[in-house]
């Protein structure tokens, strides 16, 4: 199925109420549990991966985001659902710019360390950028606190998003998205964060683009299900997904005979992969998801 524009996306989830989920993957396998739970479920999907590590100084093993382009293009396009590619939540700038050159249909350029004027401005050049390129930009007042790992209490919070504030956020940087903050932190789903629904809905009446809720990993299911009724057309989901695939890895390793086959437990595909077994999870994972999110059986 050809690209589907981020934009044309949004758009229907708005017209149908719903929310699309963005399932972060972080390697080939990932993307295609993601890709599978999508076609499972005929859901429109956004696959895409963390910008934080991929551009990451320290990271042990360098990776090309071309090579990450490639394969998540390639995997956009054998679906027969709508998709499409996000390079998320990278402060970057080179990268970004990079990942606009490559394809990625998506981009979010965010920096913490940034003041308000500095990140509009430089939000703005990328919008700029990935415009002229027929790319959209996600972009949000503030970084989430917790995103990168970080342990947080609530004392920590930035303040939830402001109308008033979101309004010149959007005026000067032109963004296609905003992520918003309506009570969500990133605690990777140590404790469980309650939505200030009330304040959602008037963002979504008073501002003219569509709404993006990260952390969800963090949020009460209740929530999830009742903000794509509130006005969030996008939700982010990257902790739950590592959690449940890595514990699915363990249990199956820990399981594997002392005298295994290694063609067998690594890379054959069978149920005895160890690989395949956390694959398998990470689909039926999103599936989930999906459903939380309204869009299971969205695909037009």
């Amino acid at each position: 199925m050809p690209l589907t524009s981020f934009k044309q996306m949004l758009d229907a989830a708005e017209r149908g109420g719903y929310a699309v989920g963005y399932f972060e993957s972080w390697d080939l396998a990932s993307t295609l549990a993601v890709a599978d739970a999508a076609e499972a479920a005929r859901s429109p999907v956004i696959l895409g991966f963390s910008g934080m590590y991929l551009s990451h100084p320290e990271r042990a093993a360098r990776d090309r985001l071309s090579h990450y382009a490639a394969f998540g293009l390639d995997v956009c396009r054998s679906l027969s659902v709508p998709a499409c590619l996000l390079f998320n939540e990278c402060s970057n700038l080179a990268w970004v710019l990079e990942a606009i050159d490559l394809g990625f249909q998506v981009v979010m350029f965010t920096d913490e360390a940034l003041s308000f004027d500095e990140q509009a401005a430089t939000v703005r050049q990328v919008a700029d950028a990935a415009h002229a390129r027929a790319a959209a930009v996600e972009g949000e007042i503030t970084p989430l606190t917790g995103a990168g790992g970080g342990h947080v209490g609530t004392a920590a919070r930035h303040p939830a998003t402001d109308v008033v504030q979101a309004l010149e956020f959007l005026e000067r940087t032109q963004v296609d998205a905003l992520a918003v903050d309506i009570g969500q932190v990133h605690t990777h789903g140590r404790t469980e964060a309650r939505l200030d629904l009330e304040r959602l809905a008037n963002l979504h009446a008073s501002l003219r683009v569509p709404l993006v809720l990260h952390g969800a990993t963090s949020v009460a299911p209740a929530d999830l299900a009742e903000a794509p009724r509130r006005g969030i057309r996008k939700i982010n989901v990257g902790s739950a997904l590592k959690q449940v695939y890595f514990d699915a890895l363990r249990q199956a390793c820990a399981r594997a005979p002392r005298d295994y086959n290694p063609y067998e437990v690594i890379g054959s595909g069978l149920a005895t992969d160890v690989l395949t077994v956390a694959r398998v999870t990470l689909q039926r994972k999103v599936e989930g998801l999906i459903e939380l999110f309204g869009s299971a059986g969205k695909a037009s």
